[in-house]
């Protein structure tokens, strides 16, 4: 695929935004999507997936309790849709709100009740959104930028 094309692509599935497609083919082990010539494998817990290469995979780890130790996994798959496992997950588990991004900026509000997970969509400026954890669920993504 030539830069131009690429560029094309990447700009289409940007004015999307967080507008959903179908999900590609599941992994019969993890239920993470697995199917892109972009897909970097990524095991946690013992649960394999697959994220989109290039993605800043390393703030998708994160310590809510701040102990040291990871309690939860975000990664970006090839598809753009946002996916989680955590220790007893039983698997990958794709976030609801039918979120999608271009790549991970990371955790915030670590160590309080309500835990957020920021990603962004290639936009013009870069939009920031957030989606967060709190009594018992996960909500709606929302712009935080």
């Amino acid at each position: 695929m030539n830069i131009a094309t690429r560029t094309l692509l990447v700009a289409t599935a940007a004015l999307t935004g967080l507008a959903g497609t179908a999900l590609p083919a599941a992994s019969s082990t993890t239920g993470a999507p697995t199917t892109a010539s972009n897909s970097c494998p990524v095991k946690a817990w013992g649960y394999r997936g697959h994220y989109m290469c290039g993605t800043k995979l390393k703030a998708g780890y994160i310590d809510w309790n701040r102990d040291g130790r990871t309690d939860e996994v975000f990664v970006i798959a090839p598809n753009r849709h946002i996916w989680h496992t955590w220790k007893n997950a039983g698997g990958w588990k794709e976030m609801p709100g039918r979120g999608r991004a271009d790549d991970m900026v990371g955790d915030n509000g670590t160590g309080s009740r309500s835990r957020c997970i920021i990603v962004y969509v290639i936009k013009k400026g870069y939009r920031y959104y957030q989606n967060c954890h709190y009594n018992g669920r996960w909500h709606n993504w929302t712009t935080s930028g």
